[in-house]
């Protein structure tokens, strides 16, 4: 049976395939946030939203001839791409026979599990499963190279994708303090997932929003919160969206995302230019980065004078003494293992499901797919430079995130921020007006690194 967050998405989906501008897409963008919705019910799997709406979205863009040269625009990194993805679905048909029988962590377990059970590797329907997502995955960035007709709702789609995500967040605080139970069961309804619990009205409780856990949301969170942050110090946007941001982010307790936004904060001043020549000073950039230091400080003493305080230093100072952690460090050891074990090559995609994404790539598709990947990363991000270089900074901070706590390569949010890149990057109307710098101002650290990459891959 339909559930009835897949009936919304499925009715909505196929009203706007018929449309010519990029509706289709922004709801293709939201749908990556429902990680733990299904749009049928089943007893023992489910079928995430964001998959049913990109395969309609893949669709409309080859009946609209998006891979023709006439129909497109070019854009950077579309090789790598290519590449990378035809390399992962190679090691998922021909590396889990090569190695076969050698424990791995079974994806389905769970790395709780895995810790006391690994399984013999062989060939399973998991790495059918997420050849297709990877294929689905691409084929929405290289639809958002589509010329659409209308406006661009890129940006609009991922701050949309950001508020609500906020808002779930803030219902799942609220509502049990007024004594309403929150209505879990419509947006946490895939069997095939695992999903955490929430103690409600415990001051220690994580909040995962309509992700199957707090981590996915700290992901999405840190990435748009860098985003803004760096929108301010470079563009002088507005701070408030990172104000929310940030108390979303305590709400939901990431020690991943919050790891992440300390980096790219601390990247972003680092590489802010303030002294430009002898004796002068931008003090527009100098009191930007002053605003932002200020305000990030209070934060944080606010945070450690509340009740969330206890729960914060237990998730960050004290996580190592938590069975949890020692389960994930162990899992990501073994991935290393598995990694020398097959000297290199890894065990092909979908075998193996550690806790971050460096272990992830090199125990399932080894040394090749670890360079592919960030090859392609990096180069597909490199199109949002020139019209809105906070994006470049925000793809930097989930890439942080992912690395210390997100092993999924083929997240689905993942893939819609370098799809909102291409398609901000890549059309003349792109991006929000305000969002852009002139190419002789917008070089910051993650422009340089992607400056450096092939023009044509």
């Amino acid at each position: 049976m339909p559930t009835a967050i897949g009936i919304i998405f499925a009715l909505a989906s196929i009203g706007l395939f018929f449309l010519e501008d990029d509706s289709l897409f922004v709801l293709t963008v939201f749908s990556s946030i429902f990680t733990s919705s299904s749009i049928i019910s089943l007893s023992s799997a489910g079928i995430a939203p964001f998959y049913f709406v990109a395969s309609l979205f893949a669709l409309q863009s080859i009946y609209r001839g998006a891979f023709s040269s006439r129909s497109s625009y070019r854009f950077q990194g579309k090789k790598w791409m290519i590449v990378f993805i035809f390399y992962c679905v190679i090691s998922a048909i021909t590396l889990p026979f090569i190695f076969r029988g050698i424990p791995v962590y079974d994806p389905h377990l769970g790395i709780d599990l895995g810790f006391f059970v690994q399984n013999p590797l062989h060939f399973t329907h998991t790495n059918i499963s997420h050849c297709i997502f990877l294929l689905v995955d691409g084929m929405v960035v290289w639809g958002a190279s589509r010329k659409f007709t209308g406006n661009n709702h890129a940006e609009r789609a991922y701050l949309l994708c950001f508020y609500f995500l906020v808002i779930i967040i803030l219902l799942q605080v609220s509502l049990p303090l007024v004594g309403i139970d929150f209505p879990y069961s419509i947006l946490q309804n895939n069997a095939g997932v695992d999903i955490s619990t929430v103690d409600s009205g415990s001051t220690s409780a994580r909040y995962a929003g309509t992700f199957t856990e707090p981590s996915g949301a700290g992901e999405v969170l840190a990435c748009c919160t860098a985003g803004f942050i760096a929108g301010k110090l470079r563009s002088s946007r507005a701070l408030f969206p990172a104000l929310i941001g940030l108390a979303a982010i305590g709400l939901v307790r990431s020690s991943g995302a919050i790891l992440a936004v300390s980096i790219a904060i601390l990247m972003l001043v680092l590489s802010t230019p303030v002294f430009r020549r002898p004796y002068f000073v931008n003090l527009r950039q100098l009191l930007n980065i002053f605003l932002v230091i200020s305000v990030i400080c209070a934060i944080a003493a606010i945070a450690l004078f509340s009740p969330l305080r206890q729960s914060l230093i237990d998730l960050t100072l004290n996580k190592s003494e938590s069975g949890s952690y020692l389960h994930r460090i162990a899992a990501d050891g073994y991935a290393l293992s598995i990694f020398v074990r097959t000297h290199g090559l890894g065990v092909g995609l979908g075998s193996n499901r550690p806790s971050s994404l460096i272990t992830s790539l090199l125990s399932t598709i080894g040394i090749p797919g670890f360079i592919l990947f960030f090859g392609a990363y990096f180069a597909v991000l490199r199109n949002a430079r020139v019209r809105n270089p906070w994006l470049i900074w925000a793809g930097i901070a989930l890439i942080i995130d992912m690395i210390s706590s997100g092993p999924d390569y083929d997240a689905p949010w993942l893939w819609c921020v370098l799809a909102i890149a291409v398609r901000i990057g890549c059309t003349t109307d792109g991006g929000s007006k305000d969002g852009g710098l002139p190419a002789s101002t917008s070089r910051s650290l993650p422009s340089t690194i992607c400056r450096h990459l092939p023009e044509n891959m």
